[in-house]
């Protein structure tokens, strides 16, 4: 949606531009730079924004993992937390081979139970 709001965004701050070009040239000074500077502004801050909850929704699924959750590393592995420590997991990714990850080298916690029923379906 963000994606789609910066291109609408995008071509008519180009169609205001080419539009200004055909116009006569007045002298407007800040008045004619209002309009990009305003655009650039907006943007900044939608980007801001889904970022920041981007970024708060990610630290609040990593302060939820517990011991015995399924997870997704950001390598592709998937594996059990099997210890919770500070900052850091102890995975599983096979029989007796656990790995020390860091908090923010998972990418998400995989939801058994939406797997299942996704199985299901098909």
């Amino acid at each position: 949606m963000i994606k789609k709001l910066c291109l609408t965004l995008s071509l008519f701050a180009g169609f205001c531009c080419m539009a200004a070009e055909e116009a006569p040239k007045k002298s407007g000074g800040w008045a004619s730079m209002a309009f990009p500077i305003a655009l650039i502004v907006l943007m900044f801050f939608i980007f801001n924004r889904a970022n920041k909850k981007q970024q708060r929704q990610r630290q609040e699924m990593l302060d939820k993992v517990v011991k015995g959750a399924k997870v997704l590393l950001n390598s592709g592995v998937i594996g059990k937390i099997m210890e919770v420590k500070a900052n850091e997991f102890v995975v599983e990714i096979a029989d007796n081979v656990r790995v020390l990850v860091i908090k923010e080298g998972i990418a998400r916690v995989i939801d058994e139970e939406k797997e299942n029923a996704g199985g299901e379906k098909k």
